[in-house]
């Protein structure tokens, strides 16, 4: 994978620059940050993600709603949800709702990597390639 592209939508600026920091380091080579949901929908219309990491809790709109415009846009839009919330009524619902992943905060590298390598693994890129990146950072 040449150039993957992230779309972090994260209220908390020092959540949304870790964020971005470790998907550098997991091998993204393109993070657009955005920090609320209208923003988030400006740049997604935009330009294409290959994942979209979405807080749940925005000041402006809910995850869910926003996940499923993104979803009735693009069905195979990878949509990671990210929020403090780690009951598991909440993973189901989100997973139900057609979530491709779920990463509880506080974000952890390991974390972070493996929505990376999730990622490549889903779309047939080359594993060995981002799993290289993953190790030299």
């Amino acid at each position: 994978m040449e150039n993957l592209r992230v779309l972090v939508v994260e209220d908390e600026p020092v959540m949304r620059e870790l964020l971005r920091d470790m998907l550098h380091q997991a091998g993204a080579t393109q993070v657009t940050e955005c920090g609320d949901g209208a923003c988030a929908r400006t740049e997604y219309a935009a330009e294409h993600f290959h994942i979209v990491m979405l807080d749940l809790g925005l000041p402006d709109a809910d995850g869910h709603e926003l996940m499923a415009q993104f979803k009735r846009a693009n069905p195979q839009q990878h949509v990671v949800l990210v929020t403090a919330d780690d009951s598991i009524d909440s993973i189901q619902r989100a997973i139900s709702a057609g979530a491709n992943g779920y990463v509880v905060k506080p974000y952890s590298l390991e974390k972070i990597h493996d929505v990376v390598n999730n990622y490549v693994m889903v779309h047939g890129s080359d594993v060995e390639m981002i799993r290289g990146l993953n190790r030299q950072h």
